[in-house]
């Protein structure tokens, strides 16, 4: 009999989709949901769908790269970053193999494909988050206790889960959870995406089939083989397995077939609805999009016309999907750390999202430099520039000057009343006439000049 030992040090074979545990973390058959194609949409099935791999990547990395920071907000309304935390560790290395980038796209990943994504918090003797292990959302269960309690009961999968997690119990209580989660109707558990549309993931991943196999019959209508004589079963059997082997497969595209006993082959003409078969696909990107919300031109989709350009549509993609990212994991680190208590925050920088082309950010540079609201050095510094000697200095532009009014009593560059004079009306001097140092004159003594 084999040992416990040998057993689990042996090597696993990989597997497909559809078959066993692969080596790269999935679960197909659980969670598994069958769509009205009788397809079976997991994880796995779904991700192998272009658009749903497009979409669901496009928004894990853009979320991941906005870079998390912990702040306080002083009185006179600057935000303090506050490096020397816990929390403030993590994202810097949220555990010993991966970096914050890495973790963050796994963890959105799932919580898009999912709708739910979990990572079990490691401490210290002294209760301080140490690590945070992201596990799938698939091997996850949720027990709640007549007392309102939560736990999350973690099937561990893989030797390196398995020794992350030796000292957590199987069910973990829900303070040692990071649990984000999407939309839900109970307060606990978030619906899946990939379950709401099922439908959707499940036609595209029959279209794609569809396409596979067209291309493996040499993308040529099927047909029928007929003859005068009469065929038995068998012989009809292996005449059609000669046939195909014969004419499936790209690299039989092409080869002429010869026929005898007066076989004949009878191809089958497309149908209207074969015509359509590549704008129904092109339907069914549409339709994933709109449940990811994704602009169809983040998916390679840029020939439909639209009323925004491609820089406003950046724009209103990061306004109405990516903000949305970023405030849920926001309040999602202060909820979870208690970083509320000790008035911190954390901010998600999400400017490197909304970076425009050189020109663009050459005229906003000038225009913040020349209206007084960024230093040069400052627009410097945001291009990876070194700073100049000189150039720390807010440029005050000259026509926002002071100017002479009857409100303020100023007057630019020293005009208006000559100093030493009295109150009452304005003095004005006359030529040759000093206006300071003993009375003056009244202008009915200075003759004027000729």
């Amino acid at each position: 009999m084999r040992s416990i030992l040998s057993t689990i040090a042996a090597p696993r074979q990989r597997t497909s989709a559809g078959v066993g545990v692969p080596s790269y973390g999935m679960i197909p058959p659980l969670g598994s949901v069958q769509s009205a194609t009788g397809l079976l949409v997991s994880q796995a099935t779904a991700m192998g769908v272009s658009t749903v791999y497009a979409c669901v990547r496009r928004r894990a990395i853009d979320v991941a790269r906005c870079v998390p920071s912990l702040v306080r907000q002083e009185d006179d309304g600057t935000e303090e970053v506050i490096l020397d935390h816990p929390v403030s560790r993590l994202f810097q290395r949220p555990n010993r193999v991966q970096t914050y980038l890495e973790f963050c796209e796994q963890m959105n990943v799932a919580y898009l494909l999912r709708g739910n994504a979990y990572a079990v918090i490691l401490r210290d003797a002294r209760g301080t988050p140490v690590e945070l292990i992201p596990v799938n959302p698939d091997a996850v269960m949720m027990l709640e206790a007549w007392d309102g309690s939560l736990f999350y009961n973690i099937n561990r999968i893989g030797l390196w889960q398995i020794a992350m997690l030796r000292n957590m119990p199987v069910a973990v209580p829900e303070e040692d959870i990071l649990h984000l989660r999407g939309l839900t109707f109970n307060a606990l558990i978030a619906v899946s995406t990939i379950g709401l549309a099922r439908d959707a993931v499940g036609v595209a991943m029959g279209q794609e089939q569809q396409s596979a196999r067209w291309m493996g019959n040499g993308a040529r209508p099927s047909g029928v083989l007929s003859t005068d004589k009469p065929l038995s079963e068998a012989a009809a059997k292996r005449l059609k397995a000669q046939w195909q082997e014969f004419t499936q497969g790209i690299q039989n595209i092409g080869s002429t077939a010869v026929l005898e006993e007066g076989i004949k082959w009878q191809p089958l003409q497309l149908t209207s609805v074969d015509l359509e078969f590549m704008k129904a696909r092109d339907f069914s990107v549409l339709e994933i999009c709109r449940f990811f919300g994704i602009p169809p031109h983040k998916v390679a989709v840029v020939d439909r016309a639209a009323s925004m350009n491609i820089p406003q549509q950046d724009q209103d993609y990061i306004n109405s999907t990516i903000i949305q990212d970023i405030e849920r994991w926001e309040q999602k680190w202060v909820r979870c750390f208690d970083l509320d208590k000790q008035d911190i925050r954390v901010r998600l920088d999400h400017t490197q999202l909304l970076r425009a082309d050189s020109l663009t950010r050459a005229n906003v540079a000038r225009l913040r430099v020349l209206s007084g609201l960024t230093t040069p050095n400052e627009e410097r510094r945001s291009e990876g520039l070194p700073a100049m000697p000189g150039a720390d200095n807010l440029l005050v532009p000259a026509n926002t000057a002071a100017l002479g009014s009857d409100m303020t009593g100023t007057a630019a560059d020293g005009a208006g009343r000559p100093p030493g004079a009295g109150g009452g009306a304005t003095v004005l001097p006359f030529p040759g006439v000093p206006t300071s140092g003993g009375p003056q004159p009244d202008a009915q003594d200075v003759a004027p000049e000729a």
